[in-house]
């Protein structure tokens, strides 16, 4: 009986140390309902193996022994087609569920190989079958370069992928040529309740869309976030879409309850568009909708751009189509907004609150910005 009793022991045992092994987590079983637990940074890593399942943070993470994280997810081409070249394949993107639940992952560097989506995550999207979530954490003390769509969380937030309530806090830079954010690079869905401190720099000719919060985002709404701090550099020509909260949320229907406290914003080369204190660009292209830029603050930003800059505005630089040379307009109403600091140097269509004001159905914002330089435009 005792010989029995034991070989079942020993039975169970095996079979707990295999499952364990089979997954790596400390616990759960990947579900909804019962997501897998990440308590080191290896079990963090070992997402990467299973990029549709659903994981939540059970302790603080810190990433120091990673020279070069590899982010979760990848962006790859859904086919060859010209219509897929921006849209993710869903087998290497990662379409599952991130619960930080309060904890803090520290000390991520990542230095892309790939030329698109570096972060945290890479490339997160959701599918036909379900939605993906990234959200309820803090990173702290990041250093995150790439090219194009370069986030702290995430590099590419694609269609069906809510991200909500990260931090960044700490010492963080970011750097890449397009679509730079603090928390997401580029973003195709809501983006709620995140805070930033960080410092980006725009590199090189033709550089695109940086923000705090987000680089750039499409037909995605922004609420509840705020720039605190940090700094935005853009050196070169032709640059466009710089903002402290998005640079360029391209036919976003709303952005509301956003702030930017203390942010220093310098563009500076020739050719350069489209900077503000809280949006770079802004608008849909819908006459009948146009965005609503809602109960959002802007105080004591410092933006100093070169003189041949245009559309530069202390709440939004303009909304004049991105590609220069189109006469395209998109169309926003602000209400309930406030601006206080200072814009430096700048050229045509440099105001306080809009700098290309054709493009305001309706002003509402308490203005108490101030703007010096002998090129700047002041309506």
């Amino acid at each position: 009986m005792k010989k029995i009793l034991c070989l079942t022991l020993a039975l169970l045992m095996a079979l707990t140390m295999t499952a364990f092994a089979d997954n790596g987590f400390a616990g759960g079983s990947g579900t909804a309902e019962d997501p897998w637990q990440i308590a080191d940074a290896e079990q963090l890593n070992l997402i990467r193996e299973n990029l549709g399942g659903h994981y939540i943070l059970t302790a603080d993470i810190d990433l120091a022994g990673y020279e070069n994280w590899e982010p979760i997810g990848a962006f790859r081409s859904l086919s060859d087609a010209p219509e897929d070249a921006e849209v993710p394949h869903p087998d290497y993107a990662f379409t599952g569920t991130f619960d930080g639940a309060g904890h803090t992952i520290s000390n991520l560097k990542v230095t892309a190989a790939a030329p698109m989506g570096a972060g945290l995550f890479g490339c997160v999207s959701g599918t036909e079958n379900g939605s993906a979530f990234i959200g309820n954490f803090t990173l702290e003390n990041i250093d995150v370069s790439g090219f194009y769509l370069v986030g702290g969380a995430v590099g590419l937030q694609f269609m069906n992928c809510k991200v909500s309530g990260i931090t960044l806090k700490g010492e963080n830079k970011l750097s890449g040529a397009q679509g730079i954010g603090g928390i997401v690079g580029t973003g195709f869905d809501l983006i709620s309740d995140c805070t930033a401190t960080a410092d980006i720099t725009v590199t090189g000719d033709d550089g695109a869309c940086a923000g705090l919060i987000a680089g750039g985002t499409t037909m995605s709404p922004i609420a509840g976030c705020q720039a605190a701090g940090g700094s935005i550099t853009a050196e070169g020509n032709a640059i466009w879409g710089i903002g402290s909260i998005c640079g360029a949320p391209w036919g976003a229907p709303e952005i509301k309850n956003c702030k930017v406290s203390g942010t220093a914003i310098t563009v500076t080369g020739e050719g350069n568009r489209l900077v503000g204190g809280l949006l770079g660009f802004g608008g849909t292209y819908d006459p009948s909708a146009p965005a609503q830029i809602t109960g959002c603050t802007v105080e004591n930003v410092s933006i100093t751009v070169s003189g041949t800059t245009k559309a530069v505005g202390g709440l939004i630089g303009g909304g004049k189509e991105m590609m220069e040379g189109s006469d395209m307009m998109s169309s926003f109403e602000i209400k309930d907004c406030s601006v206080s600091g200072t814009i430096a140097g700048g050229g045509e269509n440099t105001d306080t609150v809009v700098g290309d004001p054709a493009c305001a159905v309706s002003v509402e914002c308490r203005d108490e910005m101030t703007v010096s330089g002998e090129n700047a435009d002041v309506a």
